[in-house]
């Protein structure tokens, strides 16, 4: 049986993706190793499939073709939650820039409109991203909104039938911005395994984004 990790109000199974996580939950994987951020995104998505949650999956790779023989318990392959409409990927420079800049309102926008499209829940029995975040965001114009951006997303969630992992490569990001990457998210996730992130305080959402 899995170790819970306990917090004030909710327990979660450390086991990598096999349970169904609370919703409204905001995840921040810290990545060096490409093996690691591709398998904690795999058992991401296909647990979500498995729990009749809408996905979305935000990345650099061809994720579609990689996931594409993945099965789930039903015996249906991602490709099949695909056709159905229950998966969808996006390219990640096109959602991070599709107007050639970082632009918080029309991400939040985004967000909240997957949400929308599955009917708040109801159509789906939830919704689930994952987004792999660029390393070129800090140089972009707005880039500079990154943190205000990832505080607003723990605002969206609060509530709603949703979760989202933000996915950072160790080797890309400075050590500054994870640090303050570290303090607005909630949850972390460390090879595969989910827990309260112990650098989280909610005033330092406020702050953050001051």
């Amino acid at each position: 049986m899995s170790t819970l990790y306990t917090t004030a109000d909710r327990q979660m199974p450390s086991a990598l993706w096999e349970q169904h996580l609370d919703a409204g939950m905001h995840i921040c994987q810290l990545f060096s190793d490409e093996d690691d951020r591709l398998e904690a995104m795999t058992r991401y998505l296909v647990s979500g499939i498995e729990a009749g949650q809408r996905c979305g999956c935000w990345t650099f790779d061809d994720a579609g073709a990689l996931l594409d023989g993945e099965c789930v318990a039903s015996g249906n392959s991602m490709g099949d939650a695909h056709t159905r409409g229950q998966l969808s990927f996006e390219d990640a420079d096109d959602v991070w820039f599709a107007d050639g800049r970082f632009d918080p309102e029309r991400l939040l926008s985004h967000l909240s409109n997957f949400h929308d499209q599955d009917g708040g829940g109801r159509t789906w029995g939830g919704a689930r991203i994952v987004a792999e975040i660029s390393p070129a965001i800090p140089e972009m114009p707005g880039g500079g909104r990154l943190i205000e951006y990832e505080v607003e997303v723990n605002r969206l969630l609060h509530g709603k039938p949703m979760m989202v992992v933000c996915q950072y490569d160790l080797n890309r990001f400075s050590g500054s911005v994870l640090l303050d990457v570290l303090r607005v998210h909630p949850y972390v996730m460390i090879r595969g395994n989910v827990m309260p992130n112990p650098f989280y305080h909610p005033a330092d959402d406020t702050l953050a984004a001051a």
